[in-house]
């Protein structure tokens, strides 16, 4: 193990986390890394938190009221010796080699004093739910638009302690649970944040969690509040470009081009064609592409209209990827049926399978060429099909030799997958490549029936 690698220092700020901070705890305890700090500033907590904490003597435990979350943060700060900072929520954990990715990754010679890796999301459990937190950096302009989508997971960004002796402390006037981002917003003033293509960390989702516990509108608003103070002075360019941004979200264009394109097939349907020209007209000017999928669509040949979906996806790929790499690890149905590139379902096997059924739903036109399923069972592959209709479908896949009884793992991968934001601009960044409608066996016993159906 190398023994030069510089000290870093990690900070955990915690209140009544009993449940999860040994979690917490013992993450960072796991990391290959040869000289890590751990401070944890515990604001007077009464549950079994410091019971907990007891079982650990090499951590630095400071327990004692505080004035809230940014206080608590700037104490550990305080008492902080690395040259590498971070801060851990009490609900969050590291992954294994985190913290080598991160020493490895930042080179305050070359000008690199911010590193930013991946973070997933995870349950009360600890158990991913196979979505991860948006994780890229742009500039500060983008940083303050963050109704444009916020991209910066806390747990997964370290910086130099030349970093926060320029740009901290925690504010504690605000008070709010988005005290990372107003740092964030001054720390891109001065440094970039460098990216570490490696999960890093897992950000806990739970009832009691200050993030579940406040609606998306109200976190944007508070969000916005902070965007606010680094927008300078009412008259510069930088202030102004900002709040046209902010204006143009608000007026959203494409919430009332879509109800111009109902308008107008209302109108149309009732044969008012000044009212319906009048409707499409407006839509167009708002979102050409809405009223492209809507109005245009219908009457473009099916080549053609692959090849406009084609387009659409490059764009995907271009300009949204880090919004779609976000569900890449997403592998079962979402709550409207829709799944990815690769689904993989468990299913437990009573009596021996020797045929699989897979019915669904396809739309080959959204993604722009067939759609070419391959099946695979208990690491198995089975077989390879090809979807060239939009509509429902359903395939058989043999299985040789039969299945026996206990657990399948059943996986269906393809290469063709669609953003629904591409077409509509709905916000639906979701790489999707076909429903699920069901998912049958055929037992050896009873090849013409089916034993269950999920």
């Amino acid at each position: 193990m190398e023994t030069d690698m510089p000290r870093l220092s990690i900070v955990t700020p915690s209140f009544n986390q009993g449940h999860y901070i040994r979690a917490t705890v013992e993450s960072v305890m796991a990391q290959d890394y040869p000289d890590v700090e751990h401070i944890i500033i515990d604001g007077g907590s009464t549950d079994q938190t410091l019971a907990v904490l007891a079982d650990y003597p090499h951590l630095i435990v400071v327990s004692e009221p505080d004035d809230g979350h940014a206080d608590a943060i700037n104490k550990g700060f305080r008492k902080a010796t690395g040259e590498i900072l971070g801060f851990l929520n009490s609900d969050d954990t590291l992954v294994p080699g985190a913290l080598k990715a991160i020493a490895d990754g930042m080179s305050p010679a070359n000008g690199r004093h911010v590193v930013l890796g991946r973070c997933r999301f995870i349950d009360e459990d600890g158990l991913p739910t196979g979505i991860e937190h948006p994780s890229y950096f742009v500039s500060h302009r983008r940083m303050l638009e963050i109704w444009a989508g916020h991209g910066i997971p806390q747990p997964s960004v370290f910086w130099t302690r030349e970093v926060w002796d320029r740009c901290g402390p925690m504010d504690e006037t605000l008070n709010l649970p988005w005290i990372d981002y107003d740092f964030f917003c001054r720390v891109s003033r001065h440094y970039d944040f460098h990216p570490v293509d490696q999960l890093l960390s897992c950000y806990r989702l739970h009832s009691s969690s200050k993030t579940v516990g406040s609606t998306e509108r109200d976190r944007l608003e508070e969000c916005i509040a902070i965007s606010r103070r680094y927008w300078g002075n009412a008259l510069s360019l930088k202030h102004l470009s900002l709040a046209l941004s902010l204006a143009r979200f608000r007026f959203d264009r494409v919430g009332k081009a879509r109800g111009l394109v109902q308008s107008f097939r209302r109108a149309a349907g009732q044969k008012h064609w000044l009212r319906a020209g009048l409707a499409a007209g407006g839509a167009l000017l708002l979102a050409p592409l809405v009223c492209l999928h809507y109005l245009a669509f219908p009457l473009i040949n099916r080549q053609a209209l692959r090849s406009v979906r084609k387009l659409m996806l490059w764009r995907i790929h271009r300009h949204q990827s880090a919004l779609v790499a976000v569900y890449k690890d997403h592998h079962t149905p979402w709550d409207d049926h829709w799944v990815g590139p690769h689904l993989v379902v468990q299913r437990e096997v009573l009596t021996p399978v020797s045929a699989l059924l897979i019915a669904g739903m396809a739309d080959v036109d959204c993604a722009g060429e067939d759609l070419t399923l391959t099946v695979t069972i208990n690491d198995r592959k089975q077989g390879q099909f090809c979807i060239t209709r939009n509509g429902p479908f359903e395939i058989t896949v043999p299985l040789t030799p039969p299945l026996g009884i206990g657990t399948a793992v059943v996986e269906v991968e393809t290469k063709q997958w669609f953003v629904m934001d591409g077409i509509l601009h709905n916000g639906d960044t979701r790489p999707l490549s076909w429903k699920l409608e069901g998912l049958d066996v055929i037992t050896e016993a009873s090849p013409s029936g089916s034993e269950s159906k999920s």
